[in-house]
């Protein structure tokens, strides 16, 4: 009778590892074409924290609730489901040190505070504290939970509309509208140059006031007059033309500049003149 070698089942090969967070929203950006400095112009982040957040590294973040936020917006901003994300990112935060409970206040120790008496001035600090900590937290819970706005944080060139007509500059052509941002802030100031009269003349003026847009493609756009108020601030399709007035001089900004028209007055605006990466970003008076 021989023996018979004991064969062993042949080992499962290891399960592979699961993604991380931050690895799954590098992914999604890159696929997408979008660079850091997009994603830090759309999200109001630094790049360090994007950084932080794409190398999985949360411990470098501010707390777990800043990136929880961070990590939702982040997701939304590139067209992910972000709960599953945040799901996952539970696994992945730091243990933070739990919070001590507010203390419990008793019907006499309500009644010391609001005495105003010496003793219960003390207390009295302490619960204005407590408030106004629970205050800020909740705010900062509520701005975490907004989604992305594709606000430009672009400087702004000061621009004074000339009497002399002078001939139009020629459109430049249309880029891709998330590479505008990293490139107005460099741009040099500019004079704005008005339209021949004849062109001047034909030019079609529709409801009341100083400012006249015409959309040729989608665009978005920003005008703020002198007292800080916010005439528009939307993305104009297609063509939508708007037209309203304020309290000179207006900060305006284009995100389609050479596919928008502006007027002031019924003259017509030559944006090519301060456009940057097809982004127009002026000050008409």
């Amino acid at each position: 009778m021989t023996d018979e070698p004991i064969q062993t089942p042949p080992e499962s090969p290891p399960a592979a590892p699961q993604t991380g967070v931050g690895s799954q929203l590098r992914l999604q950006r890159e696929s997408l074409g979008l660079s850091i400095d997009d994603v830090v112009a759309q999200l109001k982040l630094t790049r360090t924290q994007v950084g932080a957040i794409e190398a999985d590294h949360f411990d470098d973040l501010p707390g777990n609730t800043f990136a929880r936020g961070f990590v939702r917006n982040y997701a939304r901003l590139l067209q992910l489901d972000p709960e599953p994300l945040v799901a996952q990112l539970a696994t992945q935060l730091p243990v933070e040190r739990a919070q001590a409970s507010l203390p419990h206040l008793t019907e006499e120790a309500t009644f010391k505070v609001s005495s105003g008496g010496s003793r219960g001035r003390p207390l009295q600090l302490t619960m204005t504290v407590i408030a106004g900590l629970i205050l800020g937290a909740g705010g900062v819970f509520w701005y975490l939970q907004q989604p992305a706005a594709p606000e430009l944080n672009v400087s702004t060139a000061i621009l004074t509309l000339p009497e002399v007509s002078a001939p139009v500059a020629q459109d430049v052509p249309l880029t891709i509208a998330s590479e505008m941002a990293s490139d107005v802030a460099s741009a040099p100031l500019a004079q704005v140059q008005a339209m021949p009269a004849s062109e001047v003349a034909s030019a079609p003026v529709a409801g009341s006031g100083e400012l006249r847009l015409l959309a040729e493609q989608d665009s978005w756009v920003q005008v703020t007059d002198a007292n800080g108020n916010k005439l528009i601030s939307e993305v104009l399709k297609a063509g939508t033309e708007r037209t309203f007035g304020g309290t000179a001089p207006y900060r305006i900004k284009i995100g389609n500049s050479p596919k928008t028209q502006l007027y002031l007055r019924g003259q017509r605006v030559d944006l090519a003149q301060y456009s940057r990466s097809d982004v127009a970003t002026l000050e008409l008076k």
